[in-house]
């Protein structure tokens, strides 16, 4: 089984898989913002192509014993955007290969706040915990995205992958 070391979330490590912004960062939204204060406004464009709306949907994680990955998914003609509300937590991605494996991906911390933008066909998956608890994280995608725009993988034995903090 193949370990991932977490690192830290920086632009040119994630650039390759989207972009991210702490949304509790007045200072960073300010550079980014046509607005200086107070609305905050377009900090991040989401490409929800022209099939359906886009939805609001909430992931409810729980620590695991260990973080092992054994599913993997990406979306053909969405983003993907996700946002940590209450804890912080571990995402992996990876550019996408013929065949889905554990091979190329890496694993990102996600500080609470921190709004994530995962560009179409990037593999992901589950999200997890730093700590003890539960966290919720905002999803937002197309609606019905988890049935008429998925490519998924199970990975089972070495295939599959452990995250390390």
């Amino acid at each position: 089984m193949r370990t991932i070391k977490v690192q830290e979330l920086t632009p040119e490590a994630f650039r390759k898989y989207g972009v991210y912004q702490n949304l509790l960062d007045e200072k960073s939204m300010r550079e980014g913002s046509v607005f200086p204060a107070n609305f905050f406004a377009d900090l991040i464009t989401l490409d929800f192509g022209t099939s359906t709306l886009p939805t609001v949907s909430v992931c409810h994680v729980k620590k695991q014993e260990r973080n092992i990955i054994s599913f993997l998914e990406a979306h053909q003609y969405t983003c993907e955007g996700l946002l940590p509300i209450d804890k912080d937590v571990i995402i992996f991605a990876g550019l996408p290969t013929k065949t889905f494996s554990a091979e190329n991906l890496e694993a990102f911390l996600i500080p609470r706040g921190t709004f994530v933008k995962l560009n179409p066909l990037i593999v992901h998956g589950t999200q997890y915990l730093t700590e003890e608890g539960e966290a919720h994280i905002l999803c937002l995608l197309p609606g019905r995205t988890f049935r008429n725009d998925i490519i998924s993988q199970v990975l089972e034995g070495d295939d599959r992958a452990e995250i390390f903090l």
